[in-house]
């Protein structure tokens, strides 16, 4: 991924702990558009400089043009306060080859899958498996992707309980291998809106943890109940049902 600077000199006698705080619902909001990733940016004071440093996909992810009115409305809040102007720049990458995300003219079908150490997008391209920016997609809800974002969350908090193996193991893993738990619920519903919103078809991927005592490939879809095997295995998927739009994986205990 891209590693941006926003910074900013603060020319004026306003708090600079209070800039900090409104600094960072900045970074919320362009959280909430999809323009950066995670929640684990650094950011400080130096002087009279505020500086972030976001995750981004692309390098121009916090350009202007993929701005919601939020984002703009707090960066004229932040300017007009400091009296001076946000100064954003690609200072790095995380790997030497990283290329960027998803390029793709159109995706064959998109992906709704994440884990618990995850930072890239929730929404993987089915065609080049890479990560697909989500401002790059219609606006989901309230001029950004909130829902999407909340049951990202969601899933690598369970996710997390199932890796830690010490509280509430087998609930999360139920919530992220059943059809009818809360969390498939609601990335099912997401995944559809999706689909609805770029006539793309868009997968759930149902995690797969179970001890099945014969060959896991001969077990049916387990929501139509027919043959969801692939003849070939795509990328690290071995299921996918197209009228169920669901994808998986073979189960590491088969």
């Amino acid at each position: 991924m891209f590693i941006q600077e926003v910074s900013i000199e603060v020319n004026s006698d306003f708090s600079k702990d209070e800039l900090y705080q409104e600094f960072n619902l900045l970074m919320s909001f362009y959280r909430g558009n999809g323009q950066s990733q995670g929640k684990i940016e650094s950011q400080y004071i130096s002087g009279n400089k505020i500086v972030a440093l976001p995750y981004t996909l692309e390098e121009n992810s916090l350009a202007e043009e993929n701005n919601n009115i939020y984002i703009n409305k707090w960066i004229e809040k932040i300017q007009t306060l400091s009296n001076s102007f946000i100064s954003i720049k690609t200072i790095g990458k995380t790997q030497e080859d990283y290329l960027g995300c998803c390029s793709c003219e159109k995706s064959d079908f998109y992906i709704l899958n994440t884990n618990y150490i995850s930072i890239d997008s929730p929404i993987t391209c089915g065609s080049c498996n890479s990560s697909v920016a989500l401002y790059h997609l219609p606006k989901y809800y309230d001029f950004g992707y909130m829902p999407i974002l909340s049951w990202e969350t969601n899933y690598q908090a369970c996710d997390n309980l199932q890796m830690n193996c010490e509280v509430g193991e087998r609930w999360a893993l139920n919530q992220m291998q059943e059809l009818g738990s809360q969390l498939s619920k609601q990335g099912i519903q997401i995944a559809k809106k999706i689909e609805e919103l770029t006539d793309i078809p868009t997968y759930y991927f149902l995690y797969n943890y179970r001890k099945h005592k014969s060959d896991d490939l001969n077990h049916p879809c387990p929501s139509c109940n027919k043959k969801w095997s692939l003849k070939e295995r795509q990328y690290f998927y071995d299921f996918k049902c197209d009228d169920c739009r669901i994808i998986s994986t073979i189960s590491p205990n088969s």
